[in-house]
């Protein structure tokens, strides 16, 4: 591909976002008009960035190796830097990697769960910024360097929870309601039964409501731990990924299984309320309670139905598919190397899939060897 030479006016640089699905693909979406418009005020001339969406292959490693695709990216689509953006943490070297950049080819990874949940659109543009001007050379765009980047290893306790959030973020815990929907089925019913129940009523409101929300945790709890033992979704001691990989992915295991639980208990509990509202009769739940009624009954009493709909949510994912549920847990990339690393307990379809991408990525090393330079194939690698 022909080198864009920046100092020449009438020519259009471009550059590729190339995202994962999900929330790099929104991202990229997002950013890519302003994107243009900091590129021209920056550096001068005309640019364009462009945004596509394709998964890059996972190497034998579970990373993701830009630069054996890169070639492949820049002369498929006409751009003269690509930037791919993914939900996949990484860590080569035990501390969560912002980017990585190409030693030989115009290109760049940027991994969005290190920049965690706050401001990610405009910390993404900002770099992105940077990585395409450390690639700006006199004679066109090349490999970017490193002078004047930030820190692409991201170490310490605030830059892990940092991590931990964003790889939640990526995770999208909305999704499991839509997955869980035999969860979401039995909690109703069993609500719904708890409203129509009039003993349950009684119960309610004589509940302390420090006791309610202990009640109301247990049942949380209970459903979270069902879901990751039922679906296999703990990362066991003995698998393939380092110490810091397995502690961060069972820390985000729990949190987005506890806040998609969460975001259901929620909704029920707006439901219950409602059901109450329009089907106990306050006549007849004054003649249950032996007082006249008032709002915070009708809450004590969803909230009562609500935990134990929780309870029997547990019972009603034996009936959820696992896959369906894993799914829905991870964000694509990292849902793709669990399943690589064989982080599931299940009948070994996990190392058949393993299996395949270490044949596809060993025929890609043998008909695809020019892509990697010439005598430095052992080298020519993403670097920090």
């Amino acid at each position: 591909m022909d080198e864009q030479t920046l100092s020449d006016s009438e020519s259009c640089a471009i550059v590729g976002l190339m995202a994962d699905p999900g929330v790099p693909r929104r991202v990229a979406e997002a950013i890519a008009d302003d994107l243009s418009d900091d590129l021209t005020s920056e550096l001068g001339g005309r640019w364009r960035v462009e945004v596509d969406q394709e998964t890059l292959p996972l190497g034998p490693d579970g990373e993701i190796r830009l630069t054996e695709h890169a070639p492949r990216l820049l002369q498929q689509h006409g751009w003269d830097f690509v930037l791919y953006l993914t939900d996949l943490p990484t860590r080569p070297d035990g501390a969560p990697m912002l980017y990585d950049v190409s030693v030989s080819t115009a290109a760049a990874l940027l991994s969005l769960p290190v920049l965690g949940v706050v401001r990610v659109r405009s910390k993404v543009r900002a770099l992105a910024l940077h990585l395409v001007r450390s690639g700006a050379h006199q004679d066109g765009l090349g490999a970017p360097g490193t002078d004047g980047l930030p820190r692409a290893d991201r170490s310490g306790f605030v830059s892990e929870m940092r991590l931990l959030a964003g790889m939640v973020l990526n995770n999208r815990p909305t999704r499991m309601v839509t997955a869980l929907s035999g969860v979401v089925a039995a909690g109703a019913g069993s609500g719904a039964f708890g409203i129509f129940y009039g003993s349950v009523a009684s119960l309610a409101v004589a509940l302390h409501p420090l006791r309610l929300l202990l009640i109301s945790a247990m049942g949380v709890l209970t459903l979270v731990a069902w879901l990751i033992l039922r679906n296999g979704l703990w990362t066991r001691s003995d698998d393939e990924l380092t110490p810091g990989n397995r502690r961060m992915d069972n820390a985000a295991t729990v949190l987005t299984v506890g806040t998609g639980v969460g975001i259901m208990y929620f909704g029920l509990l707006v439901a219950m309320f409602l059901l109450a509202v329009a089907v106990m009769d306050a006549g007849y739940l004054e003649t249950q309670l032996g007082r006249p009624v008032n709002v915070l009954d009708y809450v004590h009493l969803a909230w009562l139905a609500s935990s134990l709909g929780a309870f029997a949510g547990a019972l009603g994912s034996n009936f959820d598919d696992e896959d369906t549920v894993r799914g829905a847990t991870y964000s694509l990339r990292w849902h793709e190397r669990r399943t690589m690393f064989q982080n599931y307990e299940s009948d070994g379809s996990e190392q058949e899939e393993r299996k395949r991408i270490e044949r596809e990525h060993d025929d890609h090393d043998d008909g695809d060897g020019t892509e990697r330079g010439d005598g430095d194939s052992g080298n020519d690698e993403v670097r920090d």
